[in-house]
């Protein structure tokens, strides 16, 4: 089964193996709020018809700063290099989460509104191993960004690679993101975006 390496600065952070999940993502996201310029999230899972299901975590909102760069290589194999944890592993003495509706609320988008910005935009470059590439800041009025690299075990021979930007009211709306970069990502490429 195919194996997707992420590195950050070129230093191998993790290598999942897909075999056993039906998905894997590999996220990158930042807000203009946020002390940290973005965050890395690398997580997936098994979800078996009428069987239990299984969401594991690989790489938990890990910083990144100004600069720095995040690569994803789809390899054809490859073994994992570490197991992914559970959210009872990953935070042991959290008490269980009663909570199931994750809805945002008016309220909460009142706050986040109100929240100092910490920097005015992002500036964007990415480079696909294909030859597309996506160089830009967001605007203004963006309050955010995602990458993602997307595997699923419906198409296992590829993943989905996006890149996009969103305003708060994009996001109240749940309307439509400003779409900056998309491509499938086949055995042997790989995607570097590098954040500033």
């Amino acid at each position: 089964m195919p194996a997707l390496e992420i590195s950050v600065d070129g230093v191998s952070v993790v290598t999942v193996n897909t075999d056993g999940l039906d998905v894997l993502g590999i996220n990158v996201g930042g807000t203009k709020i946020d002390e940290e310029l973005a965050s890395l999230n690398v997580s997936g899972g098994s979800y078996p018809e009428g069987g239990q299901p299984a969401s594991l975590t690989w790489v938990a909102s890990t910083p990144l700063w100004a600069g720095q760069k995040v690569s994803v290589v789809f390899h054809e194999q490859g073994s994992s290099t570490q197991p992914g944890k559970t959210i009872e592993e990953l935070f042991p003495d959290e008490p269980p989460v009663e909570q199931t509706d994750f809805t945002p609320t008016v309220e909460m988008f009142k706050e986040l509104r109100a929240k100092p910005k910490v920097r005015e935009k992002f500036a964007l470059q990415l480079v696909s191993s294909s030859g597309a590439s996506f160089v830009g800041d967001t605007s203004t009025a963006e309050h955010g960004f995602g990458f993602s690299v997307l595997w699923n075990s419906f198409h296992p021979e590829r993943a989905k690679v996006s890149l996009h930007a969103y305003t708060l009211d994009s996001l109240e709306s749940r309307g439509p993101f400003n779409n900056l970069f998309e491509e499938k990502l086949t055995c042997g490429g790989s995607v570097e975006l590098h954040v500033a």
